[in-house]
Formats: C-alpha cells, sequence, structure tokens
C-alpha cells in the first residue's frame, strides 16, 4: 500500500470524493443511455422548438446527404 506523509491525508480526501462524483456521474450517464435506448423514442426534426431557426434545425432528421447543394441566403435579422 501507498505510505505518504499526513500532509497529504487532505488531498488524498479530495481526489477521492472527485473519484466518486466522477463515478455518479458516469452512472447518470449511463442510466439515462439505457433508458433512451429501451425507450426508442425517435428524435423530432427540432427538438428546440420554433425558437431554433439556425440551418441546421431546418432540415429533417436525419439530414440527407449533401444537405445544401447550394448556400442559403439568410437574413440576419431572422436568425441568432
Amino acid at each position: 500500500y501507498a505510505d505518504y506523509p499526513d500532509a497529504f491525508a487532505y488531498w488524498n480526501y479530495v481526489s477521492s470524493m472527485g473519484s466518486y462524483i466522477t463515478a455518479v456521474g458516469t452512472l447518470v450517464f449511463f442510466v439515462g443511455m439505457v433508458l433512451a435506448l429501451l425507450k426508442k423514442e425517435r428524435a423530432v426534426d427540432n427538438p428546440w422548438g420554433v425558437g431554433a431557426t439556425t440551418l441546421e434545425w431546418t432540415l429533417s432528421s436525419p439530414p440527407p446527404f449533401h444537405s445544401f447543394e447550394t448556400l442559403p441566403r439568410i437574413k440576419a435579422s431572422e436568425h441568432h
């Protein structure tokens, strides 16, 4: 086992707490992934609603190959 001076005990504790936080975050991520896979719900074309007006949200999901053959012209006032 590792033998280190007592002065490093606090940093060992901080490191251990960080690893626990990382483990919990990883667990939450994988639970979310498993639930999403089991639900099998398809993504909608624009999950952000009418406020999302940039070009990537004007396409269907999944986007077609070669989405924009020519560069679309947009007005700056219409997009963020």
